[in-house]
């Protein structure tokens, strides 16, 4: 079950990538912020200089919404079975590229794998870590880049849904680097990782 579920993890986000993060006890937004919001151009949005999308793990392709005030940079919603992304663009903008990615790359974690209809204390470290691995093993995380999000975790208290406080996030995030095995890459993923011209900054 763990090596398909990775497999299906990896079929994830073909020649793109996949914020601080929403469990499923959180309440969505009103459906009117949702009609009024409007969804990036098909299932890819630009996050931090390059493209980005993500499909969950039933393989369907999860929409990214752009709403101001989320009160969070990113969180990650199904509403009647589909999936969602919902970024703050304002708080987005405020941080790294790389942090950006990364937050992207932890909120379609919680999709890939299926953290929505599983929830569990340990959803948040595992979808930290399902990111890192995912940006070292394609190359778009460099172990430095890592080391360098923990002055913007470093006053993060945590939260009740899982979220580790700043400081000890940031050491699980490059223990993740350091000690976790690979994700395992399609060939479209491979191919990817090796032309960097996949994506623009």
């Amino acid at each position: 079950m763990k090596q398909s579920l990775r497999a299906v993890a990896f079929g994830v986000l073909a020649a793109s990538f996949p914020v601080k993060t929403t469990s499923a006890g959180q309440t969505p937004p009103p459906a009117s912020t949702l009609h009024e919001a409007q969804p990036e151009s098909g299932t890819t949005t630009r996050i931090g200089g390059i493209e980005m999308r993500c499909q969950d793990f039933r393989g369907r392709e999860v929409t990214t919404i752009k709403v101001d005030e989320l009160g969070d940079v990113g969180r990650a919603w199904v509403i009647n079975t589909m999936p969602f992304i919902v970024l703050d663009p304002q708080l987005l903008r405020l941080l790294p590229y790389k942090l950006q990615n990364f937050f992207y790359a932890h909120e379609c974690a919680h999709h890939v794998l299926g953290h929505w209809y599983n929830p569990s204390p340990e959803n948040e470290k595992e979808a930290d870590c399902w990111a890192i691995r995912y940006g070292r093993d394609t190359g778009l995380f460099t172990r430095q880049e890592v080391a360098n999000f923990a002055p913007w975790l470093a006053e993060s208290k945590g939260s009740r849904f899982g979220h580790l406080p700043g400081p000890i996030r940031a050491r699980h995030l490059l223990d993740c680097f350091d000690s976790s095995p690979p994700l395992i890459l399609s060939k479209e993923q491979e191919n990817s990782s090796e032309q960097k011209a996949g994506f623009d900054r």
